[in-house]
């Protein structure tokens, strides 16, 4: 292509990103504990968000998964913290060159809190929300998450409560940053329903609630029906024509996740068997 049709190609992009999203106002500096190397800045509104830019290192597929999984969690009603999609251009100011003109672009964010920190085992027991492990558990495993730690659960601290938020779904729907239509017609071909890798690869911080509560397998059944009940075909569709078509998510592909997704949930009973027969829950 001609570079000038490349270049008012970009310019109306960026033209219509404008008018679709909030802007990336300014940058502060890149985050050194996350390797899509997000960055901290100020939205348009002056709001303080962490954000993972267009074109970071492990591709847009990461800002598809965070967008999906947002959507997904607050249907859920699970506690996430406020997250979109901003814009980040040539008037994003960014004094410590954080990024480059390829990052220019659709970005996920989200917004930054001040009073919280990574959960530990001795504050679970206070938390107001602690049933929510159950959703919190279900929703890992439709969404096929194996990186549940303490840095994406966040306690979140007031003087009338203390609770957790998730954040950070950068690497789930099964091969993470990889995935594809043929990923997910191989893992329903293989039943993969049944498989104990988000339970061994979130270990640690799943064992932290099992100390620190009584697990009731009523409660996790009950969950998997609200579950059943909340996700739909059209839910899961709805979400997909929300994503920028410059992050590049195939039709194919996106056909395939839905598919994958509603898969997962039609056998959500199934998971619930094999999450307490894992942990020999009678």
């Amino acid at each position: 292509m001609p570079r000038h049709l490349k270049t008012n190609r970009k310019y109306k992009m960026r033209k219509r990103w404008v008018n679709i999203f909030q802007h990336l106002k300014e940058i502060d500096y890149i985050l050194t504990n996350g390797c899509t190397n997000p960055v901290k800045g100020r939205l348009n509104t002056n709001e303080i968000v962490i954000a993972k830019v267009f074109n970071n290192e492990q591709g847009n597929l990461t800002l598809v998964n965070e967008y999906i999984s947002y959507k997904l969690a607050l249907a859920l009603r699970l506690p996430v913290v406020k997250s979109g999609i901003c814009l980040c251009n040539t008037s994003t100011i960014d004094s410590n060159n954080c990024i480059s003109f390829d990052n220019y672009g659709p970005c996920f964010y989200s917004t930054y809190l001040e009073k919280s920190a990574p959960l530990k085992v001795g504050i679970i027991r206070l938390l107001s929300n602690i049933d929510t492990f159950y959703s919190l558990l279900l929703f890992d495993h439709i969404i096929y998450n194996k990186d549940r730690n303490i840095y994406n659960l966040l306690t979140t601290y007031t003087k009338a409560d203390i609770s957790f938020r998730l954040i950070d779904h950068s690497h789930v729907f099964k091969n993470e940053t990889l995935w594809d239509a043929n990923c997910f017609k191989i893992g329903m071909s293989e039943f993969d329903i049944y498989d104990t890798d988000i339970l061994t690869s979130n270990h640690e911080m799943y064992s932290m609630f099992l100390q620190s509560m009584s697990f009731e397998k009523e409660k996790l059944y009950n969950v998997s029906k609200i579950f059943k009940e909340t996700i739909t075909s059209s839910m899961l569709n709805s979400i997909i024509c929300e994503i920028p078509i410059e992050w590049n998510l195939r039709k194919t592909d996106s056909s395939a996740l839905v598919e994958y997704l509603l898969y997962r949930l039609e056998n959500i009973t199934s998971i619930c068997d094999m999450i307490c027969k894992h942990w020999n829950i009678l």
